[in-house]
C-alpha cells in the first residue's frame, strides 16, 4: 500500500504520460457530493471566486452545446 506522497507522485507521472500521448494512463473518478453541500460551500466563497465559477460553468455549457451541434 502506497502513502499519500507516493500516490501523488504516481498520479502526476501518469498525468504527464497521458499528456505525452500514452492514452492508457487516462482515468477519471466521479466524486458524489450532495447538492446541499455544494451550495453551502459555494455560499462561503468570496464573490470573485463565485464569479469565476459562474464563468467556468457558462463556458462549459457553451462548449457542450457547440459539440452537440457539430455531431
Amino acid at each position: 500500500m502506497m502513502g499519500v506522497h507516493e500516490d501523488t507522485v504516481q498520479g502526476l507521472q501518469e498525468a504527464l504520460d497521458y499528456v505525452k500521448g500514452d492514452k492508457t494512463k487516462g482515468r477519471f473518478h466521479i466524486a458524489e457530493i450532495p447538492d446541499d453541500d455544494i451550495i453551502v460551500k459555494y455560499n462561503q466563497l468570496p464573490e470573485d471566486m463565485k464569479q469565476a465559477i459562474r464563468i467556468i460553468i457558462d463556458n462549459a455549457l457553451k462548449t457542450n452545446s457547440n459539440i452537440k451541434k457539430s455531431i
